[in-house]
Parts: structure tokens; sequence; C-alpha cells
């Protein structure tokens, strides 16, 4: 039972992340009137959910980084923890969409992370080095460098 709620959670994460997301895929092939709203819309559904199966088997290494050495050493996780993780990067990346506000699924994946190991396991409980060295420095230094470099 618990399986199933935690592919529901992930399945509702990549909803709401594929109905935020899904409109910046297509959205040049309506304005550029290559095909209609609605062939659009199922186009971004059918590739949104192949990149998703791809992402499945493909990215290893972002689920190393997601799922390793952001607890500090000793520090394990609950499931408990887990499904407040997922759940709670669902429900901000669902609400953002609805109020049509800008917002960013590994963001919120990653504050999701932090901030349920913060209350979960206290100030000690999360590798903050860790943490800030593999996604928040890599997160604040891409737009410098993209700007930085000559075009």
């Amino acid at each position: 039972m618990t399986l199933i709620l935690v592919v529901a959670l992930g399945f509702a994460l990549a909803y709401a992340n594929g109905s935020n997301d899904v409109s910046k895929g297509i959205a040049t092939l309506v304005g550029s009137g290559v095909t209609n709203y609605r062939r659009a819309i199922l186009w971004g559904t059918l590739w949104t959910g192949a990149g998703g199966i791809a992402a499945a088997f493909l990215a290893r290494a972002m689920i190393k980084t997601f799922g390793s050495g952001l607890l500090a050493p000793g520090t394990r996780a609950s499931f408990s923890a887990a499904f407040a993780t997922i759940a709670g990067a669902a429900l901000w990346v669902a609400f953002s969409t609805i109020k049509r506000l800008p917002v960013s699924t590994t963001h919120a994946i990653i504050g999701s992370v932090a901030g349920v190991a913060f209350l979960a396991y206290g100030v000690d409980g999360v590798n903050w080095t860790s943490l800030a060295g593999k996604i928040a420095l890599p997160l604040l230094l891409s737009p410098v460098v993209a700007v930085a470099l000559p075009q």
C-alpha cells in the first residue's frame, strides 16, 4: 500500500510539473501556425510522458544527487519524511500553477527536501555543505556563467 501511495504522489508531482511546463514546449507549435492548440497539447502530453519514462531510466546522476549526501551522515530517511517531501513539492507546484505564479519544480523539490529534513531531523540532520555545493551553488552560478560567456 505504501508503494502505491508513493507512486501516486510521484504521478501527482509529474502531473503538476507537466501542467506548468508543457506550455513552454508547445507554444512555438501554436504560435508559428504549425498546428492547432488541441494537437499541440496532445503532442506536448505525449512527449512529456515519454520524457518522464526516459528519465526514469536515464537520470541516475540526478537521482544520486537528490538521493544521497543531503542528509548528515548517520541520518536515515524515514518513509514519513520521503512522503512529506514529495507531497510538499507536488502541492507547491500545483498551487503555483493554479495561481499562475512562476515556479521551478527543481526548486520546489530542493526546498521540500531541505524543509522536511530540517523539520524531521533538526538543523544537524541536514548536510548543509552538500546541499550548498551540489545544488544551491550551481543554481545560483549558472545564470551568471551564461551571461558571462561570450556569444
